[in-house]
């Protein structure tokens, strides 16, 4: 895999969980060609493959903690979650426990940043809200932003 990575962690069928995609849809062409950009539905161990030999893995992920819809979250993944922190994924490990569990079988990029999107609806067929869509953009300038920050290291 690439040196650096983003991976956006979601279902695109399932409303404001299409979050980690459309972050990936809307950098696409932007950071250099070194940078995988991988869409991900959360599965641990496709997530660990991904990351494992990265220096530095950016993850997008929906995630509900009770804030406002919309808001952002920037967390160090290494550096642990606050308890609130939960990962909006239909599946039963979310990005949060594949990453204790990368840390468990020594299986963690060397950096590991964690965009949550705090959300509001999820339901089939429904697309973003406008406060997450707008938080999208917003993760997109914060990701290009870590990518040149980590490019001039």
């Amino acid at each position: 895999m690439a040196d650096v990575v983003v991976i956006g962690v979601g279902n695109r069928m399932m409303g404001d969980d299409a979050a980690g995609p459309v972050v990936i849809d809307r950098l696409a062409g932007r950071p250099p060609e070194s940078v995988a950009l991988v869409e991900s539905v959360g599965d641990a161990t496709h997530l660990l493959d991904t990351w494992r030999d990265a220096r530095l893995a950016v993850v997008v992920d929906a995630v509900v903690s009770g804030g406002v819809p919309g808001s952002i979250h920037r967390i160090d993944g290494k550096g642990g979650f606050p308890s609130s922190w939960r990962s909006a994924s239909t599946h039963l490990i979310g990005v949060v426990e594949a990453i204790d569990l990368g840390g468990a079988v020594d299986m963690l990029p060397d950096e590991l940043v964690v965009f949550g999107i705090e959300i509001g609806k999820v339901e089939p067929g429904v697309n973003l809200s406008p406060e997450v869509d707008a938080a999208v953009d917003e993760v997109v300038e914060m990701v290009f932003a870590e990518l040149s920050v980590i490019g001039n290291r």
